[in-house]
């Protein structure tokens, strides 16, 4: 039975397409009766980059002239039969929301542009591409998108050259260099924009974030600020204008800009107990988070988490954010076309309230933000710009002129980019060379970066991961100093023992951590109790958010409880090697096909444990009452001495009258006659001393 969907149209607007739906393998094309005219789009306003393979978005938008419910995704087609992409589960990758806010909702499918330069469908001549589909029951549904091929690449300048400017007319060399030769390459094939990172406004901010963290980290830092888009004429030759700018001294890097990726996460039919992974780590294979999370000291209070995230409903009843939630100030705007679900479930496993209903995030103090990658830029475009997306995070000031990101707060990149096998075998965010410097910068400012692994299945210690003649992801080569993050079984079934690597996971020697890739409870989605909860968006919740992008927040719950601990208790912010190291040496390991490395799963418990500060506390008890008079008579002296969640109590020790010192190791008796002072302490395995405590009785018995 085919998958029943809402759709419409209006023409123009389109968003990127969303989280995968289910749905069989395609059976019948088009109808051949006379069908509806919908409004279509493709490419984001229109604009196609040519360079490069990728997904691109087309949308059909909603109107009252198309049953919306009613259209069959199996019967989809772009241009000369094209079908849409699927997930590795053979899911359509698509999504339904009112991608141009009009109040209707819009389908948004994603189709492989290489399939469609394949059959002739997009060249650099196109200037419209036919869309049509069919209703369940027959109905023809089709229109045709305007489009706008280009070629976008992205490119760094040698950071010798300090080159700045805001067009190709004001590009210059603050250095005194020439750059005559650039211009010789982009004036031959008729650059048409030439777009920096950074904003020339924001540049004197840049250079002071760099600054400040050049001396915090005492290693070089990246300049973001030599980063720049370059949009050519659709019928470049895309081969030879790279080849040309790669030889030049004055680029370290010309690639072709990269195409948005849908979220990475795979959706199960199989349900879970709830929030299990946040559990005991010996019952639950959770991260043993909840019994530390009593302490306010580990809740995250104080500190900021930044999701780079597509879109996400900050009205959500478990949520209770605003708008102010996104810090993208206009430049960086949602992007509809994957919906708002995989976002609103990120944000849930990081922060939902903990109010008595819904679910409750990992770390649910914290103060928690999103910026899409997705930048409207001055033609109407909105492309797919991770690297200057968290370019512009290193240079936005909070309402006191500070750094809006400060040292300790953490940043969850939930995003992945495309690898060299194509289609959905889907790489780490970092193969892009932007994102990986950006994130060089971000970890040396002091915040604590989560990468999500991405959902490729793909070894990243492979050959096909060379970039400049450089082992991209062997940390021996480089590192950007970023968390990397797998998925592993929940434990929860058979064929999935806890900790192992789910099958979709990329894995490798960069990888650092895991967390449950499957069975995660969390807001969004509206798989659960959505029909008693009256369907409402602001009142849904997921019992099987899953993929890299579920384990991330795992993982970031772990890195904040840490950082919100060490930094209350006077110790921090700690860096992310610092945390990295911690949680690697106290999580518990992988199992099975170990070589496929994901890292171990944190137990926040045993770290927080093998650091805290916090001396045991120890009570006395009395076996009996005193008398009217306040005596007593040989009494016994109980000591109980517990260590909270810590290291656990190592000794107790008493004394009486000044006396030395003496193990406790039982109740013991006070039978000389008199006043006598008992002190106490007890020692935990950290070597945290309690403070001496004492009490004086008046013993009245004599020796026995």
């Amino acid at each position: 039975m085919t998958r029943r969907l809402r759709l419409g149209a209006a023409l123009g607007t389109l968003a990127v397409a969303g989280y995968a739906f289910l749905a069989p393998p395609a059976q019948a094309g088009p109808s051949e009766q006379a069908g509806t005219e919908a409004d279509v789009s493709v490419g984001i306003t229109g604009h196609v980059n040519l360079a490069g393979p990728g997904l691109m978005p087309v949308t059909v938008h909603g109107s009252p002239a198309v049953d919306v419910t009613d259209i069959d995704l199996d019967t989809v087609t772009v241009g000369d039969g094209v079908s849409p992409a699927r997930s590795e589960s053979g899911a359509v990758i698509s999504h339904v929301a009112d991608a141009d806010g009009d109040g209707a909702d819009d389908l948004t499918v994603h189709v492989d542009k290489e399939a469609l330069a394949a059959e002739g469908a997009l060249t650099p001549s196109t200037d419209a591409i036919e869309v049509s589909a069919s209703t369940e029951d027959g109905a023809a549904v089709g229109g045709a998108a305007d489009v706008q091929p280009e070629v976008s690449l992205e490119i760094k300048f040698a950071e010798g050259y300090q080159v700045r400017g805001g067009s190709e007319a004001t590009l210059r060399s603050t250095s005194g260099g020439s750059l005559d030769a650039v211009r010789d390459v982009l004036d031959r094939h008729d650059v048409s924009a030439l777009i920096p990172f950074v904003e020339p406004a924001q540049v004197p901010d840049l250079a002071a974030a760099t600054s400040r963290a050049r001396a915090r980290s005492a290693a070089p830092v990246p300049d973001l600020a030599s980063w720049y888009t370059v949009t050519l004429p659709a019928g470049t030759d895309v081969d030879a204008v790279l080849a040309e700018l790669s030889a030049l001294d004055e680029v370290v890097y010309a690639y072709p800009s990269p195409e948005p990726a849908p979220p990475p996460a795979e959706p199960t039919p199989d349900f879970s107990p709830l929030q299990g992974y946040l559990g005991p780590t010996d019952t639950h294979n959770g991260i043993n988070i909840e019994e530390v999370r009593k302490d306010p000291r580990v809740r995250g209070a104080g500190i900021k988490v930044i999701d780079l995230e597509y879109d996400w409903n900050p009205f959500h009843e478990d949520l209770q954010l605003d708008d102010s939630s996104d810090v993208g100030q206009g430049r960086f705007v949602p992007y509809t076309g994957f919906g708002d679900d995989h976002g609103t479930a990120v944000f849930g496993e990081i922060m939902a309230k903990d109010n008595g209903y819904g679910v409750t995030g990992g770390v649910p103090d914290v103060e928690m933000y999103g910026i899409s990658p997705s930048e409207l830029l001055p033609n109407g475009s909105m492309p797919w710009r991770p690297g200057p997306a968290l370019a512009f995070l290193a240079t936005i000031k909070d309402e006191n002129g500070q750094p809006f990101v400060q040292p300790g707060d953490a940043l969850i990149l939930e995003q992945q980019t495309s690898s060299p096998l194509g289609g959905s075998r889907y790489a780490p965010l970092e193969w892009i060379p932007a994102v990986f410097e950006a994130n060089q910068v971000l970890t040396a400012m002091g915040a604590n970066v989560v990468l999500t692994g991405g959902n490729g299945n793909t070894n990243t210690d492979d050959p096909m991961y060379v970039r400049n003649g450089i082992k991209w992801f062997d940390p021996a080569v480089q590192h950007s100093g970023s968390i990397f993050v797998g998925a592993g079984g929940s434990g929860l079934r058979a064929a999935n023992p806890a900790r192992s690597r789910l099958s979709f996971s990329n894995y490798g020697q960069r990888f650092d951590l895991q967390a449950w890739g499957q069975d995660i409870y969390t807001t969004g989605y509206c798989n659960v109790f959505c029909a008693e909860l009256g369907n409402d968006h602001n009142r849904a919740y997921s019992r099987s958010f899953s993929g890299t992008s579920g384990a991330g927040p795992i993982v970031t719950n772990a890195v904040v409880a840490v950082q919100s601990y060490v930094t209350a208790v006077g110790m921090g912010p700690w860096t992310t090697a610092q945390i990295n190291d911690l949680l690697r040496a106290t999580g518990t390991p992988q199992t099975t096909n170990t070589h496929e490395n994901i890292g171990p799963l944190p137990d926040v418990q045993a770290a927080l444990a093998s650091i805290e500060v916090d001396a045991p506390t120890t009570e006395h008890v009395l076996n009996q009452r005193p008398d009217r008079d306040g005596q007593y008579t040989n009494p016994t002296v109980t000591l109980n001495a517990d260590d909270s969640w810590g290291s656990g109590v190592a000794r107790t020790e008493y004394r009486i009258d000044a006396g030395a010192w003496t193990a406790y190791d039982e109740p013991f008796r006070i039978r000389a006659y008199g006043e006598h002072t008992v002190e106490y302490r007890s020692v935990d395995a950290n070597g945290n001393t309690e403070e001496t405590h004492a009490f004086t009785l008046f013993n009245r018995g004599r020796n026995e």
